[in-house]
């Protein structure tokens, strides 16, 4: 880029699947911005939170059908419920759900941890005489409720598992082993192979077991957890939300080197044991970080409802005007604020605006004559990219890197982990 006496160089991003900090905060930020601004419609909107069983976690990693066929069982019941709460007010017609649906497949400690974070509409559209919809908010649910919930999740889910017990057989060895060391909190390679991650912090052996809080429910490891709601006027912290569920599973600024090599973890929040890090060799890291890379062509975002892409009312519910505008107009909210005749309709938001969206920096500002900056050229050759690296005083040559050394099968066959299958238990007798 360049401007009035002065040029800019930007670089590429990776644009992978794996587990970069960088690209995945893009990702997370355009993820946030495209549903407050063109998804989500000013009703309140209430977060479900899923997780499973351990037995059942290493299964739905690698099987992306039984991923799927659990949500659909976990949106079936959100679905049902809404409907009964609202016939149980008196709202009559056809009645429609609407929510967006987020596969994280990490845990806090870097384990292999499939669950769900949805994002419902807290209430229903009920059609009217005249074709339209209108949006009739619900109460918060009850214990009780999302107990309905959690039990049928158990159900629906267990029947299936009973039908079908076949695990995908399209994974290698390694994959398998690194998965299920990593659900179970082990060490799966290397010296400290078949142990558990290093802990630090203060623990308490005598801390009582953990009471599910309210509007939270488990049953035979299924726990749903729906205590949050987000305002329809609160547009700001509904896209805070977003970006919490769309988040990478690694953050640089948590991470620190200790003096003898490893590197430790820092948790957000302490567990209850008192647990505050995790510590890793590098070798332990990368094969932490290598079972939390999600399999191709499975989508990690998905709708469902009223705000699916082939939904026939979509279009009469989301949002039809530009970015959202948040709060009063102070100087962060007008660095948000742009004209949607002037900005087109993107997949994506363009780098500049979500940078200027996200951090408040305009990158196509001149720092000498406050001028727009333009986009000269795209470089891919590898003798000009070095030619201006060395003017830029940067380095010209890649980090060299050692070249890669055969699996240990050996060890991996001394190490192997007990894959356990999921067996649902029985059912209580009051389902």
């Amino acid at each position: 880029m360049q401007g009035r006496g002065h040029s800019r160089v930007v670089g590429f991003s990776c644009k992978r699947r794996g587990f970069c900090p960088s690209c995945l905060g893009r990702r997370m930020a355009d993820t946030a911005a495209f549903c407050v601004d063109h998804l989500l419609p000013r009703v309140p909107v209430r977060q479900w939170v899923l997780s499973v069983p351990y037995r059942l976690r290493f299964r739905m990693a690698y099987s992306p059908r039984l991923t799927s066929t659990v949500l659909r069982a976990f949106i079936a019941a959100i679905t049902s419920d809404l409907r009964r709460r609202a016939r149980k007010r008196r709202i009559c017609g056809r009645l429609q759900t609407g929510s967006l649906t987020v596969v994280q497949r990490f845990g806090s400690a870097l384990g292999l941890n499939v669950h769900f974070h949805t994002l419902a509409l807290d209430g229903v559209y009920a059609t009217q005489r005249d074709g339209g919809l209108l949006f009739h908010p619900l109460p918060a649910p009850t214990d009780e409720d999302v107990a309905r919930i959690a039990r049928a999740v158990c159900r629906k889910v267990s029947r299936t598992v009973v039908r079908n017990k076949a695990v995908d057989d399209a994974q290698t060895s390694l994959l398998d082993n690194l998965a299920n060391a990593s659900v179970q909190g082990l060490v799966a390679t290397g010296p400290h192979r078949g142990c558990r991650v290093i802990r630090l912090g203060a623990s308490d052996v005598n801390s009582e077991a953990a009471i599910p809080s309210k509007r939270c429910a488990e049953v035979a490891g299924f726990n749903v957890h729906a205590n949050t709601c987000v305002r329809a006027s609160d547009r700001e912290r509904l896209e805070h939300l977003v970006k919490y569920l769309a988040r990478p599973p690694i953050a640089n600024d948590r991470l620190t080197e200790l003096p003898d090599g490893r590197l430790a973890l820092r948790f957000k929040q302490a567990w209850r044991d008192g647990t505050s890090h995790v510590v890793f060799t590098p070798h332990e890291l990368i094969e932490r970080l290598i079972p939390l890379i999600p399999r191709p062509r499975a989508h990690l975002v998905r709708y469902h409802g009223i705000l699916g892409p082939a939904a026939k009312d979509r279009d009469k519910v989301v949002p039809r005007s530009g970015p959202a505008e948040f709060g009063r107009p102070t100087p962060a909210t007008e660095a948000r604020e742009m004209d949607p005749s002037r900005l087109p309709r993107f997949n994506r938001l363009p780098w500049a605006v979500l940078l200027k969206r996200v951090f408040l920096v305009e990158v196509l500002e001149c720092p000498r004559c406050a001028g727009r900056m333009k986009i000269l050229a795209v470089v891919t050759a590898p003798a000009s990219v070095r030619r201006i690296l060395k003017h830029l005083g940067l380095p010209t040559e890649a980090p060299l890197l050692h070249a890669a050394r055969p699996p240990p099968q050996m060890e991996l066959e001394e190490a192997q982990v007990d894959i356990v299958d999921f067996y649902p238990d029985q059912p209580c007798p009051d389902w």
